[in-house]
């Protein structure tokens, strides 16, 4: 229960800490409905001022599933910075912010509640994104190189949540789903072998889109507890490490 406890609270911390810049920034000057002007934007300008189109999650969810169409190799040749504001943004679209704080508090005080259950609590009220440009910035050897391990984990984070919302549809499975994917991501030992993995997860019924998206989080996970490591030790929320995050959230650990 500890372990849970300084989950969720990481959760709050970080985000806010990670988000404040993005909620802070003045609106774009553009109406409510970004929607039929967002299509017209180059995706270098749609991501160049993500952090001003993307003034609230709505706003995000409509910028990323956008993107979610475009041609992924202009966003690998995005720069470094350009990538990790897209990555900062997907996670403020994808975590309810505002109302994280008032969340653990509730949760805190169940006795049985588990991992499953809090990230479905999280997840209730948000729309499902489609992820694919967050994948191709969380599959690039840059980003997982030098991107701060915090927003690293927090991405990962964002890509299982919204993965596993999808996958559970209005059929409110949404903790089925999740130990389906728990018990593919335990059976990597160290080495993440990412076709099995994919294999692994559309055997237990998972769509190929949510296998690859799955697996863009996993391999996050297998960089920051492997070769940095010694990054994710410097960094912790309480008495929980962001390896100790992550293997809370593939199941590593009850």
């Amino acid at each position: 229960m500890k372990k849970i406890i300084f989950f969720s609270t990481s959760l709050v911390l970080a985000c806010v800490l990670i988000s404040c810049e993005l909620f802070s920034k003045p609106l774009y000057s553009f109406s409510r409905d970004i929607s039929g002007i967002i299509g017209s934007m180059s995706t270098a300008d749609l991501v160049g001022n993500i952090d001003k189109l993307a003034s609230d999650p709505k706003k995000a969810a409509d910028v990323l599933n956008e993107l979610a169409h475009r041609n992924q190799d202009e966003i690998s040749s995005l720069s470094k910075g350009d990538k990790e504001k897209l990555l900062e943004a997907g996670v403020g679209a994808i975590l309810p912010v505002s109302q994280l704080g008032d969340m653990v508090d509730q949760l805190t005080k169940e006795d049985d509640m588990d991992i499953a259950s809090i990230m479905d609590t999280l997840t209730q009220g948000t729309s499902a994104i489609n992820t694919k440009a967050l994948e191709t910035v969380l599959e690039d050897d840059e980003i997982l190189e030098k991107t701060d391990a915090g927003t690293l984990a927090l991405g990962a984070a964002s890509l299982i949540l919204n993965t596993v919302k999808t996958e559970a549809g209005d059929e409110g499975n949404f903790e089925e789903k999740m130990t389906a994917f728990q018990d593919v991501a335990k059976t990597v030992n160290g080495s993440l072998d990412k076709d099995n993995f994919k294999q692994e997860l559309t055997a237990k019924g998972f769509s190929e889109e949510s296998a690859a998206a799955l697996t863009a989080a996993m391999g996050v996970a297998d960089v920051l507890t492997g070769d940095r490591k010694a990054d994710t030790e410097k960094i912790g929320f309480g008495d929980l490490g962001i390896s100790d995050l992550l293997d809370q959230m593939t199941g590593a650990k009850k």
